[in-house]
């Protein structure tokens, strides 16, 4: 039975990469007759083809993917901040209009990371004119499942709360205060009005517990709820999971690890430690058919792992 691999490219990175592994896949396989996007090699061997190569493009595929017993599934888009992956149509634009789009796909997720993510106001939220629920870093109780980044954001924001009242400081000496949790609204009250494209105000009714000084215009950091719903359904029965996208260890691992645990799966994970800006898709389906390193065996796992960090922009990569 051939071995199959799905590759799902996520929004955006569908116009980006899947060119170029189309041209990979048409080169070195046969078109699967009957299905759309789906290949078979080696070329001509037909019913004895050892591998079948199958892509998606849509969320409710990539969770199908992700629960198929004994697949190895690829994963190329955006890590969201660790929002999760996210898929959209082709050619999507960065702030889709509202009339077509009435939900805003960069707003939508497969869920599989922790309870909160820290995420950025302007380059985010304002860019794709997006409304995810926010996560109260003042309330967040100390065994919440969180990032090292936000356990010391929630601690310090409870610490400047807590100060704050004791000392009944006013509006104006809260937005200066580093840590706190502070209001858009009485903080930055232009950003807080301020509408996208789209109509949306982002920054509305919402708090952020960082500015970064930058050019042209200062950054900011929010808390945003995110959760591992999606991942959760899964039994992670397939080899091998491949996240070709940004800082996948930090945002996704320990939700990864602890579903594997709860779900006594077997599945390994491939992920990326900073930033990836690599076409992995193409890399991994490289490795795969061209070099013949079989990715689900201890040794091919680890072996494609090395070579994929060894890809310029790959983002240390890494098998875990």
């Amino acid at each position: 039975m051939a071995q199959l691999i799905i590759v799902a490219f996520g929004i955006q990175f569908r116009d980006i990469d899947w060119p170029n592994t189309e041209t990979l896949l048409k080169a070195n396989c046969d078109a699967k007759k009957g299905a759309a996007n789906t290949f078979t090699f080696p070329k001509g061997a037909g019913a004895k083809a050892t591998i079948e190569v199958r892509v998606v493009f849509d969320m409710a595929d990539f969770a199908t993917a992700v629960d198929t017993l004994d697949a190895v599934v690829v994963y190329d888009g955006h890590s969201r901040y660790g929002q999760g992956p996210a898929f959209g149509p082709a050619k999507i634009a960065e702030q889709p209009d509202a009339k077509s789009f009435p939900t805003n796909p960069w707003g939508v997720h497969y869920r599989m990371g922790f309870e909160a993510t820290d995420t950025e106001c302007m380059d985010d939220l304002m860019h794709h004119s997006i409304l995810p629920t926010e996560f109260d870093l003042t309330t967040a109780p100390s065994t919440a499942f969180l990032g090292s980044a936000l356990v010391t954001a929630a601690a310090n924001a409870q610490a400047r709360a807590k100060a704050s009242k004791a000392k009944k400081m006013g509006a104006s000496a809260v937005c200066a205060t580093a840590g706190a949790w502070r209001e858009f609204d009485s903080c930055w009250k232009k950003l807080a009005t301020t509408a996208t494209a789209r109509g949306d105000a982002p920054l509305k009714g919402r708090h952020f517990f960082a500015r970064l000084p930058r050019k042209p215009a200062d950054e900011f950091l929010t808390a945003v709820a995110v959760g591992s719903v999606d991942l959760d359904k899964s039994s992670l029965p397939g080899k091998l999971l491949v996240m070709g996208s940004c800082s996948s260890k930090v945002h996704f691992f320990k939700a990864l690890d602890r579903r594997r645990k709860a779900a006594k799966s077997r599945c390994k994970f491939i992920l990326t430690g900073e930033v990836c800006t690599a076409d992995l898709a193409t890399a991994f389906l490289e490795l795969v058919l061209v070099k013949k390193i079989d990715p689900t065996t201890p040794k091919g796992m680890a072996t494609v792992a090395k070579k994929l960090n060894g890809v310029s922009g790959s983002g240390l990569v890494g098998l875990f």
